[in-house]
């Protein structure tokens, strides 16, 4: 009953937005037919999708099919998206200021995200012509009806799974308490951490990733739920550098108190270590760690997870590594949109949504980007103050290409400094040394928002401290940038690559 429901409420949609996509694809043959296709066959990716959420699945074949879905599903409500609002603004004749949107419009700057073995942020060229956006399309549609024509055993075993019980949340309130793309990887970690080892050696899972991709968000996030908290007898976490500390490897000692994460006498003489590794580890230390780990639990069952940015740590492993990558655009997208609209309809809103795609865009897949700007531009639907964010926005990026030849979100991932305006209307510019996080309770009382949107009363002189946003999913980690006022000095003879930095899209 509830999937019919979803299939009419959804089938009411679609009918109102092929009538706009419609009218604006009439003088181009061929495509509007390929676009009523592609809103069929997300209809029932959607419901799909939706049903596979609100169950446990443990099969990891079922898993990777899902993971396989939901790219399909954000690949084309980014492309659908990205049509239906321009066609709407064309509809409604926006004025000069909003119609200036058109040249940055999203429609316009379409990436299709190439998904496959190597980074995920591969991406075709851009539509050129209108023979190469039907190609294009073409194709997506064929491979997602394909992909759900071969659903039927999914289907079939996905009824034998039992339900999650949980409130009818919206979606952004799900997704403010998740983290979001990464479902396969949490039952990837929870499969190595909860199955028995074949062998009695320690089970070590490497996870490899570039900075600040949520490798250890995602450690930590599966090691508070409650299955591997019951099932090791101590959880201990070795932060980034701590093992140059030879006195740390006796694990049996007293000196481990400030790496236990947690303890569980009722469960089994079970060991689960967490390791942060900036690059690589000396083999020396690597065994004399093992070695301890082991004498501590002789009846086996220990495993370790190592988190790097390093490729090397791989044969470590003695199962297959598990790689993060940034997510695509188009689920990165699907993220933002949820956030800043919240429970209002995008579809609505085509102005908002077509400035809110290149927001989406301007940062880069940063989830504190998304939470902050999503944050501030949903507590305000006025066109002008979301066209001043916007502005806002592009300021940033261009002040940081012209001094610094980078994009600000890629200096912030190496905590390189950036330069930000406080507001659209004032000169005053300051500087972000660096961002880092903290589970103290103790936080600074001006926030990032309060800075950006000039509310926050005079700012101090020198260097100071504000909130950019707390997390609301294990381990609840506040995240907190260092600034200091200082205005820009923009470097002569920069302007042409700052130009051809620019043209760079996600």
């Amino acid at each position: 009953m509830d999937i019919l429901v979803s299939a009419i409420v959804g089938d009411l949609i679609s009918r109102s937005a092929s009538f706009v996509i419609s009218k604006y694809f009439q003088q181009q043959p061929g495509i509007d037919r390929i676009l009523r296709r592609l809103q069929s066959v997300l209809l029932r990716i959607d419901i799909i999708v939706e049903e596979a959420e609100a169950r446990i699945i443990t099969n990891q074949g079922m898993l990777r099919q899902l993971k396989m879905l939901r790219q399909g599903m954000y690949k084309g409500h980014y492309v659908l998206d990205a049509l239906r609002f321009q066609a709407a603004l064309d509809e409604e004749k926006v004025s000069h200021s909003s119609s200036a949107l058109s040249k940055f419009s999203p429609a316009k700057r379409l990436r299709f995200s190439r998904t496959g073995s190597g980074s995920s942020n591969r991406e075709a060229l851009l539509f050129g012509t209108n023979n190469n956006m039907r190609e294009e399309l073409q194709q997506m549609v064929d491979t997602l009806e394909d992909t759900v024509a071969g659903m039927k055993e999914f289907l079939f075993f996905l009824e034998l799974y039992p339900r999650i019980l949980r409130q009818p949340y919206g979606t952004y309130l799900l997704l403010d308490n998740c983290m979001f793309g990464r479902q396969t990887e949490r039952e990837w970690v929870l499969k190595f951490l909860l199955c028995p080892n074949v062998t009695p050696d320690l089970a070590v899972l490497p996870i490899i990733g570039p900075r600040r991709v949520g490798k250890s968000t995602l450690v930590e996030y599966v090691c508070r739920d409650e299955s591997v908290r019951g099932h090791f007898s101590m959880i201990l976490f070795f932060p980034e550098g701590s093992l140059k500390d030879k006195g740390l490897f006796d694990l049996k000692g007293n000196n481990i108190s400030g790496l236990v994460r947690h303890q569980n006498s009722a469960s089994q003489n079970r060991l689960l270590i967490i390791v942060e590794l900036a690059e690589d580890i000396s083999e020396g230390t690597w065994r004399r760690l093992k070695s301890s780990a082991t004498s501590m639990t002789p009846r086996g069952g220990s495993k370790i997870i190592i988190t790097s940015r390093s490729n090397r740590i791989v044969n470590l492993g003695t199962t297959e590594a598990l790689r993060l990558e940034y997510l695509p655009q188009d689920a990165y997208w699907h993220f933002f949109k949820s956030l800043a609209f919240g429970s209002t309809n995008p579809d609505e809103q085509p102005k908002l949504a077509t400035m809110a795609m290149e927001m989406a865009l301007e940062q880069r897949q940063s989830f504190a980007g998304a939470r902050i700007i999503a944050g501030i531009l949903r507590d305000n639907f006025n066109p002008r103050f979301w066209r001043t964010t916007l502005e806002c926005i592009r300021a940033y990026k261009q002040t940081n290409l012209l001094i610094f030849e980078q994009h600000p979100t890629v200096r912030l991932r190496d905590d390189e400094p950036v330069y930000h305006r406080r507001s659209e209307k004032s000169s005053k510019h300051f500087l972000i040394c660096n961002i880092y996080r903290s589970d103290s309770e103790n936080v600074p009382k001006i926030s990032v928002q309060d800075i950006l949107l000039g509310c926050g009363g005079t700012l101090p002189c020198g260097e100071f401290e504000a909130l950019a946003w707390r997390s609301s999913i294990p381990p609840y980690y506040n995240y907190t940038i260092s600034c200091k006022m200082q205005a820009p000095q923009p470097t002569v003879g920069r302007k042409k690559r700052v130009h051809q930095d620019g043209e760079h899209l996600i």
